[in-house]
């Protein structure tokens, strides 16, 4: 007797695998054939968290599922994706932090023009357990010497000292 044919075994059909977008350079590989590699590049577009949907130039985000399309020369896709999907987590967590470090680079002068900014940073961040540092909630605080200034009323006749408390992270107000 034959399992398969005995109608006692249900027909399992796999289904059919989506490409993680997630992944960047499984975006990339879907800019084959991206029609005007000349106006913006897969490897910026990819980079900024799209991916080619096949039909003219249109692209579409892994993270928010934003479409843009009708891109024109001179387009920066972080800059797009920031102006079109401001809410996007992959904007949140990536391109604004990169859009920062160009805007920091830029204004410390001419010797830091031609710096290379890294665009290589992989989508699937929580998938590789990288942590976004998002900066001191207080940038005032930012620093042992500032937190260890904050003790200046701490009581002295506590067990715990203002160095390791400021060492810890912490601060007095």
């Amino acid at each position: 007797l034959n399992p398969a044919t005995s109608g006692n075994v249900p027909q399992v059909t796999a289904p059919a695998s989506t490409p993680d977008y997630k992944d960047e350079a499984v975006r990339l590989a879907s800019f084959d054939n991206w029609p005007i590699p000349d106006i913006v590049t897969p490897e910026d577009l990819a980079g900024a968290g799209f991916y080619f949907l096949k039909t003219g130039d249109n692209t579409k985000c892994a993270y928010c599922k934003g479409v843009v399309r009708c891109w024109e020369r001179n387009d920066i896709p972080d800059v797009e994706h920031k102006r079109h999907f401001p809410s996007c987590p992959f904007v949140e967590m990536v391109i604004n932090w990169r859009l920062i470090r160009v805007e920091n680079s830029e204004s410390e002068g001419p010797g830091f023009k031609n710096m290379i900014i890294n665009h290589a940073v992989d989508g699937d961040l929580d998938g590789l357990g990288v942590q976004k540092h998002n900066g001191p909630k207080r940038p005032d605080y930012g620093t042992v010497e500032s937190r260890l200034r904050s003790f200046t009323a701490w009581s002295p006749n506590l067990i715990q000292t203002p160095q390791l408390l400021a060492q810890s992270g912490f601060y007095y107000e």
